[in-house]
């Protein structure tokens, strides 16, 4: 197995483990007479991301798919804002809607991620300008709601500024 494929795993697993741990910590009232901030913290909130590119939009892909970008037009778009700008480093953050387990949206989140990277090295982007690709699944959503339109939103690669 190579070294990415099992730091990739190795990744999963901890994120699972940790998403796993929170949800539990996060469900239960305060017994100590704390009240809570929020109705139920442990429900799902919307992800504003704070390093987000205004330039660059989020590429969405079909429902239990990777390996291409649903709209390949806005890929090619990201692509030639980086080459337009060599100095911006970025992050690819894959997501996915929260239909399916944790373990199998955590590998497919991340793979979407991969295609991106990918592509985006293919279109001429440089490898070293995209510090990491890594996969999210369900925990930080652009819509709560149980439709087809929200789920859209949630299947998809965020693009944002890497810190120096």
């Amino acid at each position: 197995m190579k070294v990415t494929s099992v730091m990739s795993l190795a990744s999963i697993v901890i994120l699972a483990v940790a998403t796993s741990l929170l949800t539990r910590l996060n469900a239960a009232p305060q017994d100590q007479g704390q009240s809570l901030t929020s109705p139920n913290p442990s429900a799902p909130q919307l992800w504003i991301e704070p390093d987000r590119i205004e330039e660059l939009k989020e590429l969405l892909f079909d429902f239990d798919t990777y390996d291409s970008a649903s709209e390949q037009a806005v890929l090619e778009a990201d692509a030639q804002w980086l080459k337009d700008h060599p100095n911006v480093r970025v992050k690819l953050a894959g997501r996915a809607d929260p239909r399916g387990d944790i373990a199998y949206n955590l590998v497919l989140s991340q793979r979407r991620a991969e295609t991106v990277k990918q592509e985006l090295i293919r279109m001429g982007v440089a490898e070293n300008r995209i510090v990491f690709a890594t996969g999210w699944e369900e925990l930080y959503p652009n819509c709560l709601e149980s439709t087809e339109e929200c789920w859209k939103q949630n299947r998809r690669v965020d693009l944002v500024r890497a810190s120096d």
